[in-house]
């Protein structure tokens, strides 16, 4: 039987925790395959939710005439806060299939909000955006993102005044949930058996200028700082052993450093994107040295470039925020650092951190369309076959109407979604 599946001519979605199409096999034909370097005219079958060349003998199969599409593996966001409301979900998830998002990092979650929107099963499902959790971040007394966190359980965004400063200080609601403070070795000792019982999938830390920091005082407290950097060699330490990545939260190039060298290994962003037009640069270029190990090292980097840009930003702030963030990736790209694609914005994807690094003229489309559909799902389910479009992987990929290596704007033009051999619906916008 022969049929060409359009959106109004879906297919039913598998349920949680089952083998897709366990008994059914398709064929798509007419397709052209991202192989990592260009687009080549091939066939796939789709078998027990794989992709294959071989499948088992049978008499039909259903066949999927993909109108000469460019198949591309689905994109993934590997730094994002959006998975932890049961209400704010829905919304979240349909942006993000919309987008051919199929893979999300939490990088600082709510674990009650968490295990609500796994257990009602709104993720980590056929139809649905697959999610690894960090749960909270570990941060020094008083530091980032208690300030954000705080101040929302007491029904403000951030501090605007000393009194909410001061109320925030002293709050503890979202402690052990948002993030947890780590003051010293004894925290870290007293705290880990809590933080593994909530099994996160990696660790977030926080560092925020490492290179002022200050143990916290009751005439100090050092407002929304982070770690005291001796720390952060125990904590990946005691994460590998338990057989968990550990991601840094950075903001300075002496953040990068000392993070390398504790032996993280993901940067959760980039120096610069705050930089602001008449600053200093210098603490925001990262060391040859350190672009260097962290090649060595393997250590990945979240650029969330995109962060520089908001609404309201001066052109000239914006300029010297590219102007250090071009400074910065033309080296790591040089020195073959591994870099992905992470957005860092509530209830917003990735797609907007992909076409800012596309736009800002360090990257081909080519390297762009690599980091945000291989090297991105790669990292967020480093032990899953995804991320290529090869027998035995998985059978989920994206048909676009064009060839973006040519037109970037065709990453955006998707006419179909399969997700374990799914098709997957999305409503429109």
């Amino acid at each position: 039987m022969t049929r060409g599946v359009t959106l109004a001519a879906a297919m039913a979605v598998g349920c949680s925790g089952q083998v897709p199409n366990a008994g059914r096999v398709t064929h798509f034909v007419n397709g052209r395959w991202f192989d990592g370097i260009r687009f080549v005219a091939n066939d796939f079958y789709v078998e027990g939710g794989l992709l294959t060349h071989h499948p088992h003998e049978r008499l039909s199969f259903d066949t999927v005439d993909l109108r000469g599409g460019y198949v591309v593996p689905p994109y993934g966001d590997a730094h994002e806060h959006n998975f932890d409301s049961v209400a704010n979900t829905p919304k979240v998830t349909a942006d993000y299939l919309r987008d051919g998002i199929f893979y999300a990092q939490g990088m600082t979650d709510t674990p009650a909000g968490a295990a609500q929107v796994v257990a009602k099963q709104m993720v980590n499902t056929p139809s649905t955006v697959d999610v690894t959790y960090a749960h909270g971040g570990l941060t020094g007394i008083n530091g980032h993102p208690k300030d954000v966190y705080e101040s929302l359980a007491n029904g403000f965004y951030y501090p605007q005044t000393p009194e909410q400063r001061a109320l925030v200080i002293g709050s503890h609601k979202a402690e052990g949930q948002a993030y947890w403070e780590i003051g010293s070795m004894a925290d870290l000792n007293a705290k880990w058996p809590k933080i593994l019982a909530g099994k996160p999938d990696l660790i977030k830390i926080y560092l925020a200028g490492s290179e002022h920091f200050k143990a916290a005082t009751a005439d100090d407290p050092q407002f929304g700082k982070g770690l005291d950097p001796a720390l952060i060699a125990p904590i990946v330490t005691l994460a590998h052993a338990a057989g968990l990545k550990v991601a840094a939260h950075i903001d300075t190039a002496a953040d990068f450093h000392v993070a390398l060298l504790g032996g993280v290994d993901v940067m959760g962003h980039m120096p610069g994107y705050g930089l602001t037009a008449g600053e200093d640069r210098t603490p925001y270029r990262l060391a040859d040295a350190d672009i260097a190990l962290c090649a060595k090292r393997r250590v990945k980097v979240q650029p969330t470039a995109s962060l520089a840009f908001y609404e309201g930003v001066t052109d000239a702030d914006l300029a010297a925020r590219k102007a250090s963030q071009i400074d910065n990736l033309r080296r790591l790209k040089a020195a073959g650092v591994e870099m992905v694609v992470g957005t860092d914005n509530y209830g917003r994807d990735s797609l907007k951190e992909a076409d800012y690094l596309q736009a800002i003229g360090v990257f081909s489309n080519l390297e762009v369309l690599r980091m945000w559909a291989v090297a991105t799902p790669k990292d967020v389910f480093p032990k899953r076959k995804l991320g290529e479009l090869k027998p035995g992987y998985e059978a989920s990929f994206l048909v676009l109407a064009g060839d973006p290596l040519q037109d970037w704007s065709a990453s955006h033009v998707i006419r179909d979604r399969w997700k374990q051999g799914e098709h997957v619906v999305v409503a429109a916008p």
